[in-house]
């Protein structure tokens, strides 16, 4: 049995992950192209990757740190397109302006 649950933390471990991803792509996608239709989808898929965050958290049997450090991850998920994109606008300013 402790195999099975070890394929099913795995599973959605990788499901955590690939929903970050999307969120981080269709962040920029939405900034990219202002659409706020693909806005609202990174918003679904971050608030997808926290309700699984915090299903792994309650239901699966990982150690308290390992917890916190998912906890700590997805609020850290939220910011980290956030700040890339402001990072990207400075870095490609003088390229607009000339």
């Amino acid at each position: 049995m402790i195999g099975a649950r070890l394929i099913e933390t795995g599973l959605l471990l990788g499901l955590y992950v690939l929903l970050a991803g999307a969120y981080g792509c269709t962040y920029g996608l939405a900034r990219f192209r202002a659409s706020a239709g693909t806005r609202q989808l990174a918003g679904l898929f971050y608030a997808m990757h926290v309700g699984l965050a915090a299903g792994i958290v309650i239901a699966e049997p990982l150690g308290t740190l390992w917890k916190v450090f998912l906890g700590a991850s997805s609020v850290a998920i939220f910011f980290i397109p956030r700040i890339t994109w402001r990072y990207l606008e400075r870095s490609h300013a003088d390229e607009v302006r000339t």
